[in-house]
């Protein structure tokens, strides 16, 4: 359908004057008056909350049971150091988690270059500091990585599956890679006409993704959402389990663990007791699974409706 009495845009460029990796400037014109504001709003409300990105979720450093612990021999106390891995700029490629590591031995400073890991994770800015040696000492740490959207705070993490063990410490985790989204719109003349929109959006990212490509993301998302309204689609419950459907019964009860959507902390402890496959977990009782050292009420009800979704569950 074409659209005779709108006035379209003839003009959409970014500015390459003040591109840089973490900045864009894009000028969109003529656009009908109030275009501008419709657009803009929506795109900055998109960009704001709803692109996926990267981000540390939990750190776990030798020798440290919890956030409030001290080490010898290191200038930054522990939270310091959590402010430092939570400053870190991360891509991770893919949807699995990935983790960094980082050991140290000699006295000096250490920083994101420092960092080894997965291939597919990337630290953006290698420059940012993570812990200083004051002298020769032992020092290591692991970071666990994962793809989110939004924010997540350490408190909530218990909701998504994750416990905060003795030696774990949970972070508060800002997913999104848009860091500002300012736009304006000033006056655009067509013809004699002046009273026509032009959208001017400035767009900072945190270097994971390009503004080009945050607002490529943006748009399709309000356009999928866009496209379903003229159709009066029901909503639709989707599954939460992450198992695909089997053919058979044999196939699922082959599955591993880690593979249905039990969470990960909680998969490597099942495993490490031989429990590897959902038909190793349901020849177990409760009881049996609540004699596993660091297994608890909590971690037996999140395997059980995990396995209900798939037709099983745990015998008393």
């Amino acid at each position: 359908m074409e659209f005779k009495s709108l006035y379209l845009p003839d003009m959409i460029r970014w500015e390459k004057e003040s591109r840089t990796d973490t900045f864009g400037r894009l000028e969109i014109t003529p656009l009908e008056r109030g275009f501008g504001r419709t657009l803009g709003t929506a795109l900055r409300r998109v960009l704001l909350s709803s692109l996926e990105g990267s981000a540390a979720v939990a750190l776990r450093i030798e020798g440290v049971e919890h956030e409030f612990s001290t080490i010898p021999g290191i200038l930054q106390d522990i939270p310091e150091i959590v402010l430092n891995i939570k400053s870190l700029v991360i891509r991770l490629e893919g949807d699995k988690p990935g983790s960094l590591k980082l050991k140290a031995g000699k006295k000096g400073k250490y920083s994101g270059s420092d960092l080894k890991g997965d291939s597919y994770v990337e630290v953006m800015n290698k420059d940012q500091e993570i812990v200083q040696l004051n002298k020769n000492c032992k020092f290591s740490l692991e970071i666990a990585v994962e793809r989110g959207r939004g924010f997540i705070p350490a408190d909530e993490w218990s909701s998504h599956g994750k416990e905060e063990d003795a030696g774990i410490i949970l972070l508060d985790s800002w997913f999104c890679p848009v860091k500002r989204v300012n736009f304006e719109v000033q006056s655009a003349r067509v013809g004699d006409r002046t009273d026509y929109d032009h959208l001017i959006m400035d767009v900072t990212t945190d270097g994971s993704i390009s503004p080009e490509d945050a607002i490529e993301t943006a748009c399709e998302i309000l356009i999928h959402h866009l496209q379903m309204i003229p159709g009066g689609l029901e909503p639709v419950e989707k599954p939460a389990a992450i198992v695909e459907e089997k053919d058979s019964r044999e196939e699922t009860l082959a599955t591993l663990i880690e593979d249905t959507g039990i969470p990960t902390r909680i998969a490597n402890v099942l495993k490490s007791e031989g429990i590897k496959t959902v038909s190793d977990l349901i020849e177990k009782t409760s009881k049996e699974i609540l004699d596993i050292g660091g297994f608890g009420p909590s971690s037996l009800e999140k395997v059980n409706d995990v396995l209900k979704k798939i037709g099983f569950s745990i015998d008393d």
